[in-house]
């Protein structure tokens, strides 16, 4: 299978607009479209591979690739694959999707449909996205990707294909997962020079003896100094140290950072007001299905005598991911 020319793929360099980095917390039906996308490609089941999902997404055409919010691309990928895989059939899906409509569970109350509009890549208007208000019950119709994603899941948990607990449990695995965890990984490789020296060696056994998960993919970590400053993207999709730092933020995904940060490195970091000094060498780093990097941002100054609980109170998510400096004692 070809992609073609207009396909959503590698974007970098080659959209211009700002980044947005407002926060959220993700929806219900947001951590059961990831948990879904994990379990059916773990090294159990293996139905699917990174690059196949994101391949499949890539088939879509650019408006409706950067339109959709991104949990219903990985929707819409994973059903796909599951049906080319032959562990679902398009008919059942379909057939599903229809009881589910003539139960009403495609009717929910207002913002309760869960559309965020922070998983858009705001080159659209948001009419153009297939949610649509009910004026007269006072109701709303979910997108037909998140009834998708419902039928998928009625149908796997009653094949037995996942459980309900599996589901459960890696939703509250990804929860447990964040920022904290990265930062007691650069506090402890501040506080520790040894560590500091496995963790630039081979970073996934390093953070397990913190008892983190090194993840699927290899773990690299990165070092920034007072000549050299480090930046995290994935020009392909959303690749990112989630054993580490949890899931990504909105604005990691988007189509402004992924596609400016490889062309405009120092202006993406002014917009997060981090101005590097002259004679500091940036470097950006592409992430993909394969590998992960973790920023060890530079220890502030006047920290010295400092234990490792009280220097991971400066290392903010952000900084390991290289658009600002660790926080400043």
């Amino acid at each position: 299978m070809t992609r073609p020319d207009h396909a959503p793929h590698d974007v970098g360099g080659r959209f211009d607009a700002p980044i947005a980095p407002e926060e959220h917390q993700a929806a219900h039906w947001e951590k059961e479209a990831d948990a879904l996308r994990m379990l059916l490609a773990d090294r159990r089941r293996h139905f699917f591979t990174t690059d196949e999902s994101r391949f499949v997404q890539e088939q879509l055409d650019g408006e409706t690739y950067w339109v959709l919010p991104y949990y219903e691309r990985w929707i819409h990928a994973t059903s796909s694959l599951i049906v080319a895989k032959g562990v679902l059939s398009l008919a059942e899906l379909e057939t599903e999707e229809a009881r589910l409509r003539a139960e009403g569970a495609h009717r929910v109350e207002g913002e309760a449909a869960g559309h965020h509009h922070h998983d858009h890549d705001h080159d659209h208007d948001h009419d153009d996205h297939p949610y649509q208000e009910d004026d007269d019950a006072g109701l709303a119709e979910i997108p037909p990707l998140r009834l998708r994603g419902m039928a998928m899941r009625n149908l796997l948990l009653a094949r037995g294909v996942v459980t309900a607990e599996e589901i459960r449990a890696e939703i509250e695995r990804m929860d447990s997962r964040g920022p904290h965890n990265g930062a007691s990984v650069v506090a402890k490789a501040w506080a520790d020079p040894a560590f500091a020296a496995r963790l630039a060696a081979d970073a996934g056994s390093a953070v397990e003896e913190l008892g983190l998960a090194r993840g699927e993919t290899v773990l690299t970590a990165l070092f920034n100094t007072d000549r050299l400053h480090n930046l995290v993207v994935c020009t392909l999709c959303s690749c990112y140290p989630r054993s580490v730092l949890g899931r990504p933020p909105a604005w990691y995904k988007s189509r402004a950072y992924r596609a400016r940060a490889v062309r405009d490195p120092r202006g993406v970091l002014a917009e997060f007001g981090t101005v590097l000094a002259d004679g500091v060498e940036l470097r950006v780093h592409d992430s993909n299905a394969e590998l992960r990097y973790l920023v060890v941002p530079a220890r502030p100054a006047g920290t010295e005598g400092w234990d490792e609980a009280r220097l991971a109170t400066l290392v903010t998510r952000d900084s390991m991911i290289g658009v600002t400096p660790a926080r400043s004692p």
